[in-house]
C-alpha cells in the first residue's frame, strides 16, 4: 500500500499537470525610466523689439512738438503726398496729427474731423490698430469743442458786462457834468 500512496502521488502532480490549462508567464512589470539628470543650461533671454506702425506714429507726434513751422510745414506737404499716394492708415493719422498740431499755421479741427469720418462711422476695420488713437483724438476734439463752447459763453457774457459797464460809466459821467454844471450855477449866484 505504500507502494501504492508513493505511486498516486508521482502521478497526481503529473496528472493535475496534463489537465489545466498552461498558465501564461507573467509579463515583467516595467521600469520606470531612470530620470535623466542633465546639466543646468544657461538661460539668457532674449529681447526682441517688435515696432508697430503705431509706434512708427507715436514716434512722428513727439518729433512734432521740435519742429519748426517750415519743418512741419514740410511734413504737411509730404502727409498728404503719402496720402494721397497709397492712402494708409499710418498716412491718415500723420495728416490727422499735423492738421491738430496746435500753433502751426494750418491747424484745422474740420480737416482732422473729416479724416477721422471712417473711425466716426465705424467703416474702420474694428482690428486696425490705429482705432485707439483715433478714439483718442475724437475725445480730445470733443473735450476742445465743449471748452470752445464754455469759452465762447464766458466771452459773450464779459463783453455783456463790459457794455453794462460802459454804460454806468456814461451815466456816472453825466451825473459828474451835471454836478459839476450845479456847482458853477451856484458859485455864479454867491457873487452876485
Amino acid at each position: 500500500m505504500k507502494t501504492i500512496v508513493i505511486a498516486l502521488l508521482f502521478v497526481l502532480p503529473l496528472a493535475a499537470c496534463q489537465v489545466q490549462p498552461p498558465r501564461p508567464e507573467p509579463e515583467p512589470e516595467p521600469q520606470p525610466p531612470k530620470p535623466v539628470i542633465a546639466e543646468p543650461v544657461p538661460c539668457e533671454p532674449q529681447v526682441k523689439e517688435v515696432f508697430t506702425g503705431t509706434d512708427d506714429t507715436l514716434l512722428f507726434l513727439a518729433n512734432l512738438k521740435q519742429k519748426s513751422q517750415a519743418d512741419l510745414k514740410t511734413a504737411l506737404y509730404q502727409a498728404r503726398k503719402d496720402f494721397t499716394a497709397n492712402g494708409s492708415e499710418s498716412a491718415r493719422m500723420r495728416l490727422i496729427l499735423l492738421y491738430l498740431q496746435p500753433g502751426s499755421s494750418f491747424r484745422s479741427e474740420a480737416q482732422a474731423l473729416q479724416l477721422l469720418d471712417p473711425y466716426i462711422r465705424g467703416d474702420a476695420s474694428p482690428t486696425s490698430p490705429y482705432r485707439g488713437i483715433a478714439q483718442l483724438l475724437l475725445a480730445n476734439l470733443e473735450e476742445s469743442r465743449k471748452t470752445d463752447a464754455a469759452v465762447q459763453v464766458q466771452v459773450v457774457k464779459v463783453k455783456e458786462e463790459q457794455k453794462r459797464a460802459d454804460e454806468l460809466q456814461r451815466k456816472l459821467d453825466a451825473l459828474k457834468d451835471v454836478e459839476r454844471a450845479m456847482i458853477e450855477k451856484d458859485q455864479k449866484q454867491r457873487k452876485k
